[in-house]
């Protein structure tokens, strides 16, 4: 039993089946996370809506968006996006399916990472590969 499984897992790194959405995932998780982070030091420095478009007043948008609300939604951005990446380098090593599958979820999932550019379809692509049987068995 164990020598069929070795042999899907052999067959599956071989082909590089795997290879290509990890390494998207991985590419959407830091993309995600540079968005996030630049958002963490905008915000920690004070840079707000009008100065970075001129002047103009944004009213309650402005105080809302870089507020605690703020802060507090780029730094569950950046976890996610830390979380992507774990996932994704698990996923790379046949290793806890359950987890690339939640990962690629989360990437395609809107206000998270940069969804319609790179995480939907690089999500879609990577739930398409995980639930094909062999990739599934081959998933220790």
């Amino acid at each position: 039993m164990t020598e069929g499984i070795k042999t899907t897992q052999y067959v599956i790194v071989q082909t590089g089946q795997v290879s290509g959405p990890s390494i998207g995932m991985i590419i959407t998780g830091a993309v995600s996370a540079l968005f996030s982070l630049f958002a963490l030091i905008a915000l920690g420095i004070g840079l707000s809506l009008g100065s970075l478009f001129g002047g103009r007043n944004f009213g309650w948008y402005e105080d809302f968006a870089g507020g605690a609300f703020g802060m507090g939604s780029s730094f569950m951005g950046l976890l996610v996006a830390i979380f992507i990446i774990y996932a994704a380098l698990k996923m790379k090593e046949l290793k806890q399916w359950n987890l690339a599958v939640v990962a690629s979820i989360l990437a395609m999932i809107p206000c998270i990472t940069p969804c319609c550019i790179i995480g939907l379809p690089v999500g879609i692509w990577s739930l398409v590969v995980l639930m094909r049987p062999d990739v599934k068995a081959a998933f220790k």
